[in-house]
């Protein structure tokens, strides 16, 4: 039983890890350990490995809608997005501070890679969905057009929510192909339903005080 569970225990962890499965000898040398250890010290060896990189970059990436488009994202700044994210997972970089980087993200996004966050999607509801649903595990998009019919969400949460990334600004670079992500400071969000203007507001939250303040920071420091 004790060798069985050490089995499932290893491909499992080959697995999430690397996403790959242990070779004959990995395999044969765990299972003949007699550490008590062990297994704290192989997730160890793991997450110093390049496949933990690649695995968990491909994993946001492909969550993040890393592609290129002609239409948004030049290859360019797509693998720059991709280059930002390998190496954030390399550097163990903490999670909080990879989404407050891609949420409070300025400059050209060759030369700040974050700032790609904002040209995968460019309209207000379509970020507020991609951030709701990629770092919060929340689908509002059905609240779009009505009231979430099995969740709470209502219209008004959908549109408030979205006002956070109203005043995303892009303008152009010096380097055709490049776009630069600023903050217009202008910029609102309205109910489809009635017209009204809606202030920021936090899923489920309260309406804060921007104080001038980037709408984007605010949201990361609550997120």
């Amino acid at each position: 039983a004790e060798t069985a569970s050490d089995e499932v225990f290893l491909r499992r962890v080959y697995l999430d890890i690397l996403g790959i499965l242990p070779s004959v000898e990995e395999a044969r040398a765990f299972l003949a350990d007699e550490a008590p250890d062990k297994r704290a010290k192989l997730i160890d060896t793991l997450l110093e490995r390049p496949e933990f990189s690649e695995l968990w970059a491909m994993k946001w990436a492909e969550n993040l809608q890393v592609k290129s488009d002609p239409n948004k994202l030049d290859p360019k700044g797509m693998h720059r997005y991709n280059d930002w994210l390998r190496q954030s997972i390399t550097n163990n970089k903490p999670i909080d501070q990879i989404v407050r980087e891609l949420l409070t993200a300025e400059g050209g996004n060759f030369t700040a890679p974050a700032a790609n966050f904002y040209l995968v999607q460019q309209q207000p509801e379509m970020m507020a969905e991609d951030v709701a649903q990629v770092f919060m595990g929340i689908q509002i998009q059905c609240a779009q057009c009505h009231n979430h019919p099995f969740e709470r969400w209502t219209m008004e949460d959908y549109y408030s929510f979205s006002a956070f990334f109203s005043q995303v600004g892009r303008k152009a670079s010096s380097d055709p192909r490049e776009r630069i992500i600023y903050n217009r400071g202008s910029g609102d969000v309205k109910n489809i339903k009635d017209g009204k203007v809606m202030a920021p507001k936090f899923l489920g939250g309260e309406t804060p005080d921007l104080q001038g303040r980037d709408r984007r920071a605010v949201l990361a420091e609550w997120l």
